[in-house]
């Protein structure tokens, strides 16, 4: 099973503001692929769907944005699923407004819902062995030198709430596959004095990665606070934007299920413009609108 987890806040109050990007892209999966109705799990709406066979769950944290990680680590712990079968979306201020971006990992940004996440899967991976085996799974399915596709422990539903079921050890097919896990196994994880792995997860950034779809929101205007832009609501002018990118990140989660996170990222990285911007000069490689002089810049608000 896969979990597409959509970051917001929960309530009328924020249905339609652009903190809740994440859940505008969930609605849009549901109403495509005729998801069941959502029932309350793991602080969290969860709603059950298939996709080309598989079953996929998407997920609404009910915990507020700057818990998030909360309902996250309850999927992965309670659950038995790896961050190599979860996808989180959410809105980025950095990103020009109207664009996507995926990502295997990275730092929160700021986000406080990411932060909140990142710190219960840090916590998670200190003790838990098979969310650092996961972790490699996601880096070489990055790194396409596993040699083979890597099954993992998958838990079902029982129609209402999750749950684990019984299946064998991931384990990869043929010595490409083993040796790649092995090394990145070797990455992943400290050692103490005794060889035994301290649950450490060597990162630079101190972060458990796993795959993300960011959906620009872009800067607030002059003078605007940060919390209160991304707590509004969009404007008449870009919700017409904001649509191309909410259906364009429901197909960047549908390709994330069928080939992975490298595969999703290379055909959905591209250079789709922002309003008001050419292709040629529209974002930098991490999506920011940039002018002709190279420098970080807001996308044009009328």
């Amino acid at each position: 099973m896969k979990a597409i987890i959509g970051l917001g806040n929960p309530g009328p109050t924020y249905r339609t503001t652009r903190h809740n990007a994440g859940w505008f892209v969930l609605d849009v999966l549901a109403k495509r692929w005729s998801a069941g109705a959502a029932v309350t799990a793991r602080h969290s709406q969860v709603a059950r769907l298939v996709i080309d066979g598989g079953p996929v769950v998407l997920v609404r944290p009910q915990t507020f944005m700057n818990d998030s990680g909360k309902a996250v680590r309850a999927l992965i712990e309670r659950d038995g699923l790896g961050v190599d079968e979860i996808l989180v979306i959410y809105d980025d201020l950095d990103l020009a407004a109207g664009r996507i971006r995926v990502r295997p990992s990275g730092s929160a940004g700021g986000h406080r819902g990411i932060l909140s996440i990142q710190q219960h899967l840090r916590d998670l991976a200190r003790t838990t062995p098979r969310i650092r085996e996961a972790v490699a799974r996601l880096e070489a399915s990055v790194a396409g030198d596993a040699g083979a596709p890597i099954p993992s422990p998958s838990p079902a539903l029982d129609g209402r709430t999750p749950r684990v079921a019984a299946s064998s050890p991931a384990q990869g097919t043929g010595a490409g596959a083993a040796g790649g896990i092995s090394r990145l196994l070797s990455r992943v994880t400290a050692r103490t004095g005794k060889g035994e792995p301290s649950g450490a997860v060597a990162r630079p950034d101190g972060t458990v990665p796993f795959a993300r779809i960011k959906v620009g929101i872009g800067r607030p205007p002059s003078g605007m606070d940060a919390i209160e832009f991304v707590l509004g609501s969009f404007t008449p002018d870009d919700r017409s934007l904001m649509s191309g990118a909410v259906d364009r990140a429901a197909d960047a989660a549908t390709d994330w299920v069928r080939e992975g996170v490298r595969v999703t990222m290379n055909r959905h990285n591209g250079t789709e413009p922002g309003r008001g911007a050419s292709v040629a000069t529209v974002a930098d490689t991490d999506g920011r609108a940039v002018g002709g002089d190279g420098q970080t810049m807001p996308p044009h608000r009328p």
